[in-house]
């Protein structure tokens, strides 16, 4: 993956993520397209138009892979000759030149600086919705033959950093060697794609609780969501709710 590609598809993950933005009313979003200004036309990667209550405001969004004055230059003509409220924003490198970033700052552009990965493909699981199912006829008969009664039982808050055992009290695995598992059999081609597991377990097996007359309690299965998510991918929310959030403050919202 080359620089290029990846601001430029940073881009893209803001123009996708603009359709599902909620917090503001969005009037008009294009991406990779002509735009008229007062006088002359403007190549612009995304031009979004967007309504905050009663005050709308426009922002001319371009990847650059280095932000130059040249480039601030370019991009000042075009948000001046775009009447209304109009900022610019620049997806490029880390910027450290100090004149770049006072113009920037002072000519009201954006630098969305982000710095690219060293490798393509770095897969993450992230694992949602855990519970974990106890077998309740065999807690409420433990529970009558220490003299509970109806008293609850307290699991850890923290199902997945707990232990699993066996009969004889043998560690097993964790819950979160569980989860570990399954990331480890999924394919690739499965990055993005949630996927519900339940976990049933073949022999006996119990969690640690924390209650001294019940020390453990015996599971039937484990259920969770699960996705494997590239580490790379970049959150396109949470880019144009920082870009809000830089509009906002210039105008002084």
């Amino acid at each position: 993956m080359n620089n290029e590609n990846f601001y430029e598809k940073a881009v893209r993950d803001i123009y996708e993520a603009i359709a599902r933005e909620k917090t503001v009313k969005t009037l008009t979003a294009r991406h990779k397209e002509s735009i008229e200004g007062r006088t002359s036309t403007h190549e612009i990667d995304i031009f979004w138009e967007f309504a905050d209550e009663d005050i709308t405001y426009k922002t001319v969004i371009q990847a650059r892979e280095t932000t130059t004055l040249a480039a601030l230059f370019a991009m000042v003509r075009i948000i001046r000759d775009i009447p209304g409220q109009t900022v610019g924003v620049i997806i490029t490198q880390p910027v450290y030149q100090k004149d770049v970033k006072d113009m920037a700052a002072s000519a009201g552009i954006i630098l969305y600086e982000l710095i690219p990965p060293v490798t393509q493909d770095v897969v993450e699981q992230v694992v949602d919705n855990v519970r974990i199912n106890v077998d309740k006829d065999w807690v409420k008969a433990e529970k009558q033959r220490v003299g509970l009664g109806d008293e609850p039982v307290q699991v850890t808050n923290q199902p997945k950093y707990a232990f699993l055992y066996d009969e004889q009290g043998r560690l097993l695995d964790s819950v979160q060697g569980i989860f570990d598992s399954y990331g480890k059999q999924r394919e690739l081609a499965l990055v993005g794609r949630k996927q519900s597991i339940v976990h049933t377990f073949g022999a006996p097996v119990f969690l640690q609780t924390n209650h001294e007359l019940v020390p453990f309690v015996k599971l039937t299965s484990i259920d969770f969501d699960l996705e494997l998510v590239n580490a790379n991918e970049l959150p396109g929310e949470e880019m144009v709710e920082y870009i809000l959030d830089k509009v906002f403050r210039f105008f002084g919202g």
